[in-house]
């Protein structure tokens, strides 16, 4: 199952990614989306297979069997029936929907990577050798329904059996498509020093590194989010422009020079 919640029409399009435990109406999501459709792009927000999300609400059982691989087959579905609807497509992924999106990179014009981890899983030798031995490990709690979640053993099956790790670094060394990385200061799960590491593994992508202060993971919000705190403001703000630049130069709306690599 693929959810896709679509906010504004344009030719230019935004299709937004969530991380780990979240879904198409997590948190910021929808005012992410809604920023971008009141400034002339279609913003595409995603609720992946891994999100536990289907047709009847959400299921832990559902959550549970998620892969890297269902994501990616749903996102490569979600982005054929953009590509249909817009002539310019960007990509916006929190956290783990980063990584995804990266993986697509050849299919997208322009990518913009909010607190993006190094890699697709931060265990250690010990949780994999319990999540091998119980077949399951446990990841917290739903964020509505306070319900435990537990990722079955097809995870980390899936994750080893097609070596998404070593597709994120080849990913990185042939993607050409410019790259925003927006990291915050105070983020513990994916914290800048990743940010930079994954940034120097661009061999043929512009790039630019933006740190965001005093913020954390989630740039200031929580779930349920009403209102855009000055953190998130700033993300937005950072890559809205940076969509702006690459659209106008990929569709010579306007001249100028290729984006310097930087980071500031």
């Amino acid at each position: 199952w693929l959810g896709i919640e679509q906010y504004g029409s344009a030719e230019r399009a935004v299709c937004i990614v969530h991380g780990f435990r979240a879904w198409h109406r997590w948190g910021f999501f929808p005012l992410v989306a809604q920023y971008f459709a009141e400034r002339c792009s279609a913003a595409y927000v995603l609720s992946l297979p891994s999100s536990g999300y289907g047709p009847d609400g959400f299921s832990p059982e559902r959550f549970s069997e998620a892969t890297i691989s269902a994501d990616v087959h749903a996102l490569e579905r979600a982005l054929d029936l953009i590509g249909k609807q817009a002539r310019w497509v960007a990509g916006l992924g929190h956290s783990r929907g980063s990584l995804l999106l990266l993986l697509m990179h050849r299919r997208l014009d322009c990518l913009a990577l909010w607190a993006p981890p190094r890699t697709f899983g931060r265990w250690g030798e010990h949780q994999l050798k319990l999540w091998r031995e119980h077949g399951a490990l446990p990841v917290g709690t739903h964020p509505e329904s306070n319900v435990p979640l537990y990722l079955s053993r097809r995870y980390l099956d899936d994750l080893e059996e097609h070596q998404y790790n070593d597709q994120i670094r080849h990913a990185l060394s042939e993607c050409t498509v410019p790259n925003l990385i927006i990291a915050a200061e105070h983020d513990i799960v994916a914290p800048i020093a990743g940010a930079e590491e994954l940034a120097m593994q661009f061999a043929k992508a512009s790039w630019q590194l933006r740190v965001i202060p005093a913020a954390g993971h989630t740039f200031g919000t929580e779930h349920p989010t009403t209102t855009i705190s000055p953190a998130l403001e700033r993300a937005l703000a950072e890559t809205d422009a940076w969509f702006t630049q690459c659209c106008q130069q990929n569709s010579n709306f306007a001249s100028a020079a290729p984006p310097e690599n930087s980071s500031r």
